[in-house]
């Protein structure tokens, strides 16, 4: 029997679901079983929503009682709300003050172990799906449940295909990928140009087709065959507080941040560390020339949004619709995206070559070449208004 093709797919969140949608046209999965898991993510990104909410109203009014009268306030649900409160864990900080935190991995994995007896048999299966994860992305670092792995079985005129999806983060993909340890990627650009940048013989590039022209395919099995047609872009953007990017403004420089070496706005950038994704320092150093402009990184899993327009500082951020944005006073999105993503079709060469079940998903896949990035940047555009410098 061959082995099965190992298929990288994002382990949570809106990429998730939108790469689970096509596949379900494909004929991959079944749209039942894809509806189930949506459900559970969503119930445990709910959860921890929630409990943010109550660490910071706890925080702020100093104890349970105090916390779910500001909650209700807010126009939470008391009964959940208390429910929650009684799952968090209570600990002693260094300073010797009482604080609240996040269910503890046990709890949640209470809910998940209930959720794989569910009487609903798809709801079962879609909960063996998944598994904890620490969330080291978010500030507090709650356990989350994440998309771990599904087989499925896919039949062509050309045979038929075991498969396995695997839930991956997006920033280790590529590298699995030129290990042989996934065979397909359907996961976002971005982190591809991040880990590929000694295969490249310039690292300024922005987007999957331009990184294709400039790879050195000598020093890495992986190809980038074409996006996977969703129109799922985003944009990693320089955020900046009100009075700084009307000093951007008023220098009436490009929109571009790389392109000239004279760029005026530049000065901008260096002075205090930019607030960053730590995963992206790579991209950001190489296409801003850090080095060169006295530009330093600061890496951070706060809300990057409320310290740029609350504490005057400067961030690098990936945007997606604007939305958040557009409804947040003093903040300013400056300048154009340093780099355009969205998802992709990518594969490791040897094992398209030598793997014929890769070449068959591949072509169900039929990787896209069309560029529609220019719509998302009008609609972002159009959100934004005058937030955008």
């Amino acid at each position: 029997m061959p082995e099965p093709v190992i298929i990288a797919v994002p382990p949570k969140g809106g990429s998730l679901e939108d790469v689970f949608e096509r596949l379900v046209q494909l004929g991959w999965v079944e749209a039942e079983f894809v509806a189930a898991i949506r459900s559970l993510v969503k119930q445990d990104k709910k959860r921890i929503k929630l409990e943010s909410q109550l660490i910071r109203l706890w925080h702020q009014h100093g104890g349970d009682a105090p916390a779910l009268e500001a909650a209700e306030d807010l126009g939470i649900d008391v009964d959940l709300a208390q429910a929650a409160l009684g799952r968090m864990v209570r600990y002693t900080d260094i300073a010797g003050k009482d604080r609240i935190g996040f269910t503890p991995k046990s709890g949640v994995d209470d809910q998940l172990h209930a959720w794989r007896h569910d009487a609903n048999p798809v709801v079962a299966e879609a909960a063996m799906a998944l598994h904890l994860e620490l969330d080291l992305s978010r500030y507090g670092r709650p356990s989350r449940v994440m998309f771990d792995h599904h087989e499925f079985e896919f039949s062509s005129p050309r045979g038929s295909v075991r498969g396995v999806l695997v839930g991956t983060d997006h920033e280790v993909t590529p590298t699995y990928l030129r290990r042989h340890q996934r065979d397909i990627s359907l996961t976002c650009y971005d982190a591809f140009h991040n880990t590929l940048l000694d295969a490249l013989d310039t690292g300024k590039v922005r987007n999957w087709r331009e990184l294709t022209e400039h790879l050195i395919e000598a020093n890495t099995d992986v190809r980038i065959l074409g996006g996977l047609g969703l129109d799922d872009y985003l944009g990693h953007f320089v955020l900046m507080p009100e009075a700084k990017a009307k000093q951007v403004q008023a220098l009436g420089a490009s929109r571009d941040w790389y392109r000239d070496d004279k760029d005026p706005k530049m000065s901008l950038l260096s002075g205090e560390p930019l607030l960053i994704d730590a995963n992206y320092e790579g991209i950001y150093r190489t296409l801003l020339d850090a080095d060169a402009n006295g530009i330093d990184f600061e890496h951070t899993t706060q809300d990057i949004e409320e310290l740029c327009a609350n504490e005057g500082r400067t961030a690098i951020y990936i945007v997606r619709s604007g939305s958040t944005i557009a409804r947040t006073p003093g903040l300013y999105v400056v300048g154009a995206e340093l780099v355009t993503s969205e998802t992709i079709v990518a594969v490791n060469q040897e094992r398209l070559e030598h793997h014929p079940g890769v070449d068959i998903l591949v072509e169900s896949l039929a990787p896209s070449a069309e560029d529609r990035a220019g719509l998302w940047r009008d609609k972002m555009a159009a959100r934004l208004g005058e937030k955008l410098i």
